[in-house]
C-alpha cells in the first residue's frame, strides 16, 4: 500500500564489509543512479556494488547516523520531496536533519 514502510534487510556492504547495503523483500538493493536512490537487482558489476554500499557516519543525537556513499565520498543519503537522493554534504541544520536517520541498533 502506498505510504507504508517496506521492510529492509541490512547486510554487509557489497563493496566493503565495513559498510552497509540495504535489500528489499524482493532481493533488490538500494543503490544510487544519477544521484537518486532506487532499488535494482544486483547485476554483479563493481560499479553496482559501490553504488549500493554506504558507510555509517556519526550524527548528532543518540542512535542517529548519516549514510555516506562509498564511491562518492562527501555525498550522503538525504530525503527531499519524499524521495531519497545522494547529495553533497552541506553545513546547514536543514541538510543535517534531512540526512540523519535512526540507527537500526537503537
Amino acid at each position: 500500500m502506498l505510504g507504508e514502510a517496506a521492510p529492509l534487510r541490512i547486510v554487509p556492504g557489497l563493496a566493503d564489509a565495513k559498510g552497509y547495503s540495504f535489500m528489499d523483500e524482493d532481493g533488490r538493493y538500494l543503490r544510487h543512479k544519477d544521484y537518486r536512490l532506487r532499488f535494482d537487482a544486483d547485476n554483479g558489476t563493481e560499479l553496482f556494488e559501490r553504488d549500493a554500499t554506504f558507510l555509517a557516519r556519526p550524527a548528532s543525537g543518540a542512535g542517529r547516523v548519516r549514510l555516506e556513499s562509498l564511491n562518492y565520498p562527501g555525498r550522503f543519503i538525504r530525503h527531499r520531496h519524499h524521495q531519497l537522493w545522494l547529495d553533497k554534504d552541506q553545513d546547514t541544520s536543514a541538510f543535517r536533519a534531512d540526512s540523519t536517520f535512526k540507527s537500526a541498533t537503537s
